[in-house]
């Protein structure tokens, strides 16, 4: 016996076309649910349905059977007829099916137009803010705290151009606990930064535990790199530190270290102890270092604890030693010479 609800006009029962073992996917273009789908197909299939019958053939309940009916009927694929009970017939394909590919164009013209507007948001969305690649922190205290907590964040390298003006010492215990933890420290020094007496002996102490330490008469600015992550330099040069620019990941910080890479290269070794000597005591060395990043006979003088008269005389011996004619040169050929 025939599923009962599936009827002819003349109420004989009818056997169930192709139709059923093709449902699912026939309107799948349209966005109409499998669901409706196949609920269309069994529609279609006979001349009128009720919805108890529908829900036979399905398996599913009168109550789904009528919410999708009513789905298609909103989209003008079926019809509902008056009567105890009501029966359902399927509209003509050509007419409804054409009738829904019309409205699909249409929405999908609608939204090509607004492709434009959709691509402008993804771009907004995608370009990074200025605030993302750079903080400007202002005050001493905040930019002391702000590289306290870079330093803390270091995992593999840490790159410094030393340079007044400084906010505070040097803090050589952070340092070496840097070093404990294998992070290489590289750090380029102005002249200028370790004129005062005794900072070249502080600086030989973070050497010895292990800072890579190099020197040149000028540095373009005050820099400090940790990882690829992040970079502060001050927002101003002058005699105060008041502003520093945090750079975070981006072109800008790849360029400031190709920047320091560039300076690392030209600048001069810091001497170890155990240099060769010049007359009485461990001097050579540390001339031919000071010498060679600029510094001036007085200031060689002030880190040596000598008369300027003596660095004057040591700088000639050294200079007839190297065959120089000039103290540029002397450096020049103290490096060649491996002495640097």
């Amino acid at each position: 016996m025939f599923p009962a609800g599936f009827h002819t006009a003349s109420g004989a029962a009818q056997p169930p076309t192709p139709l059923r073992a093709a449902s699912g996917g026939l309107l799948e273009g349209l966005g109409i649910p499998e669901a409706e789908q196949n609920a269309y197909l069994r529609v279609l299939a006979t001349a009128r349905c009720t919805e108890a019958g529908l829900a036979m053939e399905l398996g599913i309940t009168a109550d789904r059977a009528e919410q999708l009916l009513t789905a298609l009927a909103q989209q003008g694929l079926v019809t509902r007829h008056d009567g105890d009970p009501a029966r359902w017939s399927a509209a003509a394909p050509d007419v409804a099916v054409e009738a829904l590919l019309l409205r699909r164009e249409e929405e999908l013209l609608r939204t090509r137009g607004r492709v434009g507007e959709l691509m402008r948001a993804y771009r907004r969305a995608q370009q990074p803010q200025t605030t993302d690649l750079m903080e400007v922190v202002t005050g001493q205290a905040a930019i002391a705290e702000r590289w306290r907590q870079m330093q803390d964040g270091a995992r593999r390298h840490l790159m410094l151009f030393d340079k007044p003006p400084h906010i505070s010492p040097t803090d050589t215990e952070l340092e070496r606990s840097l070093l404990a933890r294998s992070v290489r420290i590289r750090a380029v020094y102005e002249a200028g930064s370790v004129s005062a007496p005794g900072r070249l002996a502080e600086i030989r102490e973070v050497v010895a535990a292990g800072e890579e330490a190099r020197l040149l008469p000028r540095l373009p600015c005050k820099l400090a790199m940790v990882d690829d992550r992040w970079a502060m330099l001050p927002v101003a040069t002058g005699s105060e530190l008041q502003a520093a620019v945090l750079v975070r990941a981006s072109s800008l910080l790849d360029a400031l270290t190709g920047m320091f890479e560039a300076y690392w290269h030209r600048a001069v070794r810091v001497p170890d102890t155990g240099g060769p000597t010049l007359g009485t005591g461990n001097r050579r060395g540390e001339l031919l270092t000071l010498l060679s990043a600029g510094f001036t006979d007085d200031s060689i003088a002030r880190q040596l604890g000598v008369s300027p008269r003596t660095v004057q005389r040591w700088v000639h011996e050294v200079m007839d030693d190297l065959g120089a004619r000039t103290r540029f040169q002397a450096g020049i050929q103290a490096a060649r010479a491996g002495l640097l």
